[in-house]
């Protein structure tokens, strides 16, 4: 049974607060983050079968036990190029649909998110999960059109004719034939220096594409709206207006995330140093479970963006004309819906 929460203060946390307090909840969703888990560690098991049986063929009676237990010899790869360039290429085309169907599942899990963190119950976490995934899927799928197709604008401007013309020809008077190896400029430094330049930026747009993104989202479970295209020209002008506000809980988000996983990444490479010199199946379980808190933890800050959304969006996003359905009333998802302080309900949809 869905039981109701406390009443919540209107005020949101202050900002700076607005991480802290999306990992706290984001953590104390274990049903949800587990079930996301077990989801992408199965889109991932083809291509670990695959090449767990081309391993297994391929190493069977043919080495001694044990010398390809901590690297491949040159032997080994010399012998099955062929086998290993066919290898790759289906995996490849394999991996394609994989990626597509983790991308649909991705919008799934955004709609579960943001249900469980705008409905104010607590309990049957999967179950509104499931319920918004379901509720928010097409909506969200357009807007992955949108996304796609923002950074695919955002990979034209950093590495096509926008860089190369504004940039490189005009500012550095790099000319046409060189745009790819920049052997025109003075000294190398300079050319390491615009890579990196255009790396930056591209991670920078990426990023706040990707931020964009969450927010689009959030207005439209907010909102119950079903306009992709409106909620992201929106959701662009709420962080124009207010970028400290919208970036700085996603900002330091990232931080948290990518220094979990660069200690994750200093502890994998100790235990794959280790198992070079000692060959052991313990270390290789180490290495396994290394990898897997890795790609939980991810999971648990991806839902974290979403509540920090949610607290940012309530506070500086201003509501439609209807009333809100998730402000004063709590109940679990298709069931009557109790208005906090009345004394009639109605059914959510």
């Amino acid at each position: 049974m869905v039981e109701p929460l406390e009443t919540q203060p209107t005020t949101m946390r202050p900002s700076r607060f607005v991480a802290l307090e999306a990992l706290r909840v984001a953590i104390g969703r274990p049903p949800v983050w587990i079930l996301i888990l077990a989801v992408e560690c199965l889109l991932a098991l083809p291509a670990a079968i695959a090449y767990h049986g081309f391993m297994t063929s391929a190493t069977e009676h043919h080495y001694a036990p044990g010398s390809l237990f901590a690297n491949l010899s040159e032997n080994f790869r010399f012998d099955h190029r062929v086998e290993t360039d066919a290898l790759n290429t289906t995996i490849a085309r394999v991996g394609a649909v994989l990626a597509l169907l983790s991308m649909l599942f991705g919008c799934f899990c955004a709609g579960g998110w943001l249900q469980v963190f705008l409905e104010r119950t607590r309990g049957e976490s999967l179950k509104r999960f499931f319920f918004g995934g379901a509720r928010y899927f097409w909506r969200f799928f357009r807007l992955l059109v949108l996304s796609l197709l923002s950074l695919a604008l955002v990979g034209w401007i950093v590495y096509g004719w926008p860089w190369n013309r504004v940039v490189l020809q005009w500012l550095f008077d790099v000319p046409a034939h060189a745009f790819a190896s920049l052997e025109t400029l003075p000294n190398e430094t300079i050319a390491l220096r615009l890579r990196l330049a255009q790396s930056t930026l591209y991670a920078l747009l990426f990023g706040l594409v990707l931020t964009w993104g969450d927010y689009t989202r959030t207005r439209l479970a907010l909102h119950d709206t079903n306009s992709a295209l409106w909620a992201g020209i929106c959701a662009w002008w709420t962080i124009l207006r207010h970028p400290v506000k919208t970036l700085r809980p996603m900002i330091a988000l990232f931080a948290v995330e990518l220094s979990i996983v660069l200690v994750i990444g200093w502890l994998a490479r100790s235990i794959e140093a280790d198992i070079v010199r000692s060959p052991e199946s313990f270390s290789i379980g180490l290495l396994f479970a290394a990898a897997q808190f890795a790609l939980l933890w991810r999971v648990i800050v991806r839902g974290s963006r979403y509540h920090a959304a949610v607290q940012v969006s309530r506070e500086v996003v201003r509501p439609i004309a209807r009333p809100d359905p998730w402000k004063e009333s709590v109940g679990g998802p298709g069931g009557p819906r109790y208005p906090i302080g009345g004394d009639e309900y109605s059914v959510s949809m």
